[in-house]
């Protein structure tokens, strides 16, 4: 049951699919019921079967079907981010997605093929591999784009595209506090310019975007000789859409 728990939580949470309210104490109680078992089983949730939880009332039962109906609607990044596929963190998703364009291409893939993929080498891409050659992962998937979950279709070209994007083949980190958005949203900023972000730094890092209170991975980069960029330079890289001046 603590599998099934976690795995749904995964899906639900703000950098998946989104489903605000969708919490712990909420999928405890679906889960123990047996009202849920995999992802695909929350797009069922009405708000007759809501009402009935323990201190679950009317109002708030049609605000947690409101937030699912909502979450119908998002890429396909967070999609495969949201599947909780071992090793696929948001910037593999990210990677995977502009490669491949849609979950079809992904599906059908080989692990040669998903190895042609920036940054993914062979225990990603066999992850990738034996998470959709399992039926019960498929169907649980099959379930969800038939429940009504979509995202917009991925241009022509867009890996390629991609691999052309004004920070293809930078590393950025984002530590401390940003004053004009958060750290989730500067990190779409970066991953729409064609970066990838990661959560440590390491000497594969090129630049560190540093806000107020930033700590230990601060002076990491600072130990590794890793480029710092003030948020100032942050705002100003984003505004040219081409990499920092050294």
């Amino acid at each position: 049951m603590a599998q099934r728990r976690e795995r749904i939580l995964h899906f639900a949470s703000r950098r998946a699919m989104d489903i605000e309210k969708l919490g712990d104490k909420l999928v405890d109680q679906l889960v123990s019921a047996n009202l849920i078992n995999t992802p695909a089983d929350v797009y069922g949730l009405d708000v007759a079967t809501l009402e009935g939880l323990d201190r679950m009332g009317r109002k708030s039962a049609e605000n947690i079907v409101k937030a699912i109906e909502r979450s119908k609607a998002t890429t396909l990044s967070r999609f495969l981010f949201a599947l909780g596929i071992r090793d696929v963190g948001e910037s593999t998703a990210a990677a995977l997605a502009r490669h491949f364009g849609s979950i079809e291409a992904l599906i059908s893939a080989d692990a040669a093929a998903i190895q042609q993929v920036p940054d993914v080498g062979p225990v990603v891409a066999s992850r990738v591999v034996e998470y959709f050659g399992d039926s019960a992962n498929l169907a649980v998937v099959h379930r969800l784009r038939e429940a009504g979950v979509h995202w917009p279709a991925e241009a022509p070209g867009a890996a390629a595209a991609a691999a052309g994007a004004p920070l293809a083949g930078l590393t950025f980190v984002i530590t401390g506090t940003l004053a004009s958005m958060g750290r989730d949203d500067a990190g779409d900023r970066l991953r729409e310019l064609g970066a990838k972000v990661s959560g440590s730094v390491s000497a594969k890092t090129h630049f560190v975007i540093a806000g107020s209170e930033a700590g230990s991975k601060l002076r990491k980069a600072e130990e590794l000789g890793v480029k710092v960029l003030a948020e100032a330079a942050f705002l100003a890289m984003l505004e040219r859409r081409e990499p920092p001046t050294e």
